[in-house]
């Protein structure tokens, strides 16, 4: 667990909460064009979190008592790549917009440094997604490139944004 003044992150869990706010995060459309595969229904939030809570740094973002978002530090289980991680994040549509996703992956961030010891955490959004963007030149991330058509999700070749922030 990680207490900040702004938020706690905690592990997440297969409570009510965490799966009706974790379903609530990919539900807006807004939303819902970032992610790959976004959960529609309880029960499909509940699988996907069920099958990430094996990821050891898969964490609740919690303010005042309600799920705002996640974030998740993927460690590469390659031993020639155990030095890096891919950081995920998604917010709940009534914490946006006010900082809280720099602040979450900045400590993420820092946390995979210090804690984790690792050299290298990169991260993927597309290039639409201008509050990702904003929000990974905010925590020190570059940009090191685009994987042009590197996803076809309903019919469309989509382009991801790779971002890497090294220590």
């Amino acid at each position: 667990m990680i207490k900040t003044k702004d938020f706690v992150l905690r592990s997440i869990t297969l409570s009510k909460k965490d799966i009706q706010g974790y379903l609530e995060c990919h539900l807006d459309k807004d939303a819902q064009r970032n992610f790959t595969n976004a959960p529609r229904t309880l029960t499909e939030a509940k699988s996907e979190i069920k099958k990430n809570m094996i990821l050891p740094h898969y964490l609740a973002v919690e303010i005042d008592g309600r799920f705002a978002g996640f974030v998740h530090l993927e460690l590469n289980k390659n031993p020639k790549y155990k030095h890096s991680a891919v950081i995920g994040f998604g917010l709940h549509k009534d914490f946006r917009g006010r900082g809280l996703g720099t602040k979450v992956v900045k400590t993420a961030t820092n946390y995979g440094f210090r804690k984790l010891k690792l050299v290298r955490i990169s991260g993927l959004c597309r290039p639409f997604n201008k509050a990702s963007i904003r929000v990974l030149e905010k925590s020190g991330y570059k940009l090191e490139g685009v994987l042009k058509k590197s996803k076809f999700i309903n019919g469309k070749y989509l382009d991801d944004m790779i971002w890497a922030k090294v220590r």
